[in-house]
């Protein structure tokens, strides 16, 4: 065999076997050790390697090579069976007795009041915010004041509604300082304990904290007996990651009543869904993600009954 055809088909081999390893990681990203939180941030954003499959099958067209395209088209099958089910919008039915919306609003939001009206204005029955100062907690008391007499602050997470609240708790979730809280929402139905949040980051080198707070989370969870229940907040993991899929053990996340993934962060171009409404025992009637509003996460509201 020629020197130069047997280079290229050792070239091409190559690639067939990146290619089809794209699909592998997709699969069998969670039995990847995790080191230094790299894992976490690659599953942040698994979505996105579709890219990296339509290259590679842009790569066996352009070659004409049935080793790069075959595992192209088998890790476009995987993202497919991932990924698809949930690009479709899925709506439920019948009318919601019970809408929440959350948002991160941003620690340097130079208008956090405006931010904080723009989520009054679709007239929720209950608003969880996160990442609050000292003067993004005033302008929310300020703002909220009259539509939603009834509030719980801990730290830099809050709950406003319109709905009584009741046993309020602050929680540290394995950390030495409050970013989370629980309370309990007093509906026609019945009362909704409702878990609000903001995780710690997720950066190299600095996932410990995070993960320790997820962990407590789902722990405390399993331990609520609660017959309806909400945890809501910046979770700063996707869907996709494993520190975020045990709580999925417990509650569930509503599919999107939009097309798309959901993506919430960063609000002008987002990459990755991080924030959150998880619920069990309550029937889903739409999930949204809203419009930018001058914070740098997006909004998420979801309507239950």
């Amino acid at each position: 065999m020629p020197a130069r055809r047997l280079s290229r088909l050792v070239a091409d081999a190559v690639l067939g076997v990146l290619a089809l390893a794209v699909g592998g990681l997709l699969l069998w990203h969670g039995a990847i050790p995790d080191r230094a939180g790299i894992m976490g941030l690659v599953e942040s954003v698994l979505p996105w390697f579709g890219i990296l499959i339509v290259f590679f099958a842009v790569v066996a067209a352009v070659r004409r090579s049935a080793f790069v395209g075959i595992g192209a088209l088998v890790s476009a099958i995987v993202w497919a069976a991932l990924f698809v089910p949930q690009l479709t919008p899925h709506q439920g039915s019948g009318e919601a007795s019970l809408t929440v919306i959350s948002e991160n609003v941003d620690a340097d939001n130079p208008d956090p009041g405006k931010t904080v009206a723009s989520l009054a204005a679709r007239h929720p029955q209950v608003i969880a915010l996160q990442e609050l100062t000292d003067t993004s907690a005033q302008a929310a008391l300020t703002t909220l004041d009259g539509q939603y007499p009834h509030h719980y602050l801990v730290g830099t997470v809050g709950v406003w509604s319109e709905l009584p609240l009741s046993h309020g708790q602050s929680l540290t979730l394995g950390l030495g300082w409050k970013r989370a809280l629980s309370v309990d929402v007093k509906t026609d139905a019945g009362t909704v304990r409702v878990y609000a949040l903001h995780a710690a980051s997720l950066r190299p080198g600095e996932f410990a904290q995070r993960d320790t707070m997820l962990g407590t989370l789902a722990a405390t969870l399993r331990a609520d007996h609660s017959p309806r229940l909400i945890a809501v907040g910046d979770f700063n993991a996707a869907s996709t990651d494993r520190s975020f899929r045990q709580l999925l053990a417990t509650v569930d996340e509503p599919r999107t009543s939009q097309w798309g993934l959901g993506f919430t962060w960063p609000a002008h171009f987002p990459v990755a869904r991080v924030d959150h409404i998880l619920e069990r025992g309550l029937d889903v009637v739409s999930s949204v993600v809203l419009p930018p509003n001058g914070s740098d996460h997006r909004p998420i509201e979801v309507g239950l009954r």
